[in-house]
Order: structure tokens, then sequence, then C-alpha cells
């Protein structure tokens, strides 16, 4: 995966993540609305035939959007491991 940094501010964050579409986009997005300091995260797709998400995060200030993008992806990645691990307990299946 690819990434084009649009904008970066000490409060916004605008970043193009290429190849991927509305599942990541959208995923990224709803968490980091969870987030205390942020005041908004949406995606959008400028073209259906292009299908790349570019994510937009604002926050308060008190926390960089950088950071809170960083803590979504940790946090989005530890829950889906998670998920994994309990899927393969459900089934049966050794690490």
């Amino acid at each position: 995966m690819r990434t084009e940094v649009k904008k970066l501010t000490s409060k916004e964050l605008v970043i193009k993540l290429v190849g991927e579409d509305h599942t990541l986009g959208n995923l990224i997005a709803k968490h980091a609305l969870n987030h205390p300091h942020v005041r908004l995260a949406a995606y959008t797709i400028e073209h259906p035939l292009e299908g790349s998400p570019t994510i937009r995060i604002v926050t308060d200030g008190e926390v960089h959007p950088l950071e809170v993008f960083k803590e979504v992806i940790k946090d989005t990645r530890g829950i889906l491991e998670e998920l994994l691990k309990t899927l393969n307990t459900s089934l049966g299946i050794e690490e």
C-alpha cells in the first residue's frame, strides 16, 4: 500500500490510501471518531473508478492528527489480531 499525505497541520491530516477502497477508509475514519481529541474524521473517494480513499482527521489541537492516525492503526490492528485469535480458538486451529 502507498500513502500520499495531502495536508498536514497541527490540527489536520489528509491522507490518501492508494490502492485501498471503502473498507479500510471507513474502518479508519469510524475508529478515529472514538478518539477523545478528534473533532472530525471522514473519508471520501474522489471518483468511483479510482477507488482510493482520502481520509481527513481534524483534532482539537491537543494531540497531533498524525499521532491519532498512528494510534487508530495500532488499535485497529490489535482488534483484528484479537478477532483472528478468537476465530482460531473457536475453530480449534492452533497458531
